[in-house]
């Protein structure tokens, strides 16, 4: 379904009565949003191939470069051994009795230059080998460090999945809890702005794992901020049995938890599909290659701070 689609569909939602004008003008800011992901979503996959096929090129510029300096030592030894060849002294002409001497001196030169020449198709094969053995090295060393990035964004994608999961579980939620909490308009507003930020900063990214530390950092702040404005919410949530009691809240309660420990499962899988990835960008000899080809280092989920704060003190001995 197009975009055209989708805003047709609110509008005739929007003159059935079946949203509100609140509910639609938040469908239009998440269809908005996931417009925005979608461009550079493409975007970066347009740069993202770009710069896979520079590596390929780079890559494969080496090894018709090893092959090239291969053909080239093994000529030069080759000539070499021609020009030794072609100064070898010349058998005798004169005859004894009517029957040519036999001259051991030649056999020797012939034994020798038989040697050289062997000496030499054999230093080729072994540099054409050497050169070869070099070009599937790197070959082998550029795909591991695909194959463990993919596996990396891979990690992410089911992260983002999760995330999304919880921010669309929030207008629902929202439209849950509002009519219990009327004099709550705060709170709810507070998480409304988490939501709508999140998705900012998720469109920011355009799908693709966080490249750098501060893109990690901010895009944990946001996130960070929709599960604190949650927290808030459910805690106050407490303040009313008849809502508690309501069988769709429990329904989108039960979710909201389930897809909070979704998080947390996909979050450990990415840190260690990143520190597979890390690992072999600074390990020898992959380290050369990643270092030549631009395979940056991923950041990790941290735990939050305020997850320690409660085991700083916990028998409150610095008073005493």
């Amino acid at each position: 379904m197009t975009s055209n689609d989708d805003a047709a569909r609110i509008d005739a939602m929007l003159k059935a009565g079946t949203l509100s004008a609140e509910q639609a003008e938040r469908l239009r800011g998440s269809l908005k949003a996931q417009q925005e992901r979608d461009r550079i979503y493409a975007q970066r996959s347009s740069h993202s191939r770009q710069r896979s096929h520079h590596r390929f090129a780079i890559l494969f510029g080496a090894l018709v470069l090893c092959f090239v300096l291969g053909i080239t030592g093994g000529y030069l030894l080759l000539d070499n051994a021609t020009d030794i060849t072609a100064t070898a002294p010349t058998a005798p002409a004169g005859t004894v009795n009517g029957q040519r001497p036999i001259d051991l001196s030649m056999l020797d030169q012939e034994r020798s230059d038989t040697m050289q020449r062997t000496g030499t198709f054999s230093g080729i094969v072994i540099l054409l080998i050497i050169f070869a053995a070099l070009g599937v090295g790197l070959l082998l060393l550029y795909n591991g460090l695909v194959k463990s990035r993919e596996q990396v964004n891979a990690g992410w994608a089911q992260v983002e999945n999760v995330y999304q999961r919880r921010l669309d579980l929030v207008p629902l939620l929202i439209d849950g809890v509002k009519t219990y909490m009327e004099h709550e308009r705060d709170t709810l507003t507070a998480v409304t702005e988490a939501r709508a930020r999140a998705i900012e900063v998720s469109g920011m990214l355009g799908g693709e794992a966080p490249q750098t530390v501060e893109q990690f950092k901010t895009l944990e702040a946001s996130q960070g901020a929709v599960e604190s404005a949650l927290a808030r919410l459910f805690a106050i949530v407490e303040n009313y049995p008849d809502l508690k009691a309501s069988q769709n809240f429990l329904a989108l309660q039960d979710q909201m938890e389930g897809t909070e420990n979704r998080i947390a499962f996909e979050r450990r899988n990415y840190n260690e599909f990143a520190r597979r990835f890390n690992t072999r960008t600074l390990t020898f000899p992959s380290n050369i290659v990643a270092e030549l080809l631009d395979f940056d280092a991923k950041p990790y989920f941290q735990a939050e701070n305020r997850a320690m704060e409660s085991l700083k003190d916990p028998f409150n001995r610095l008073a005493e």
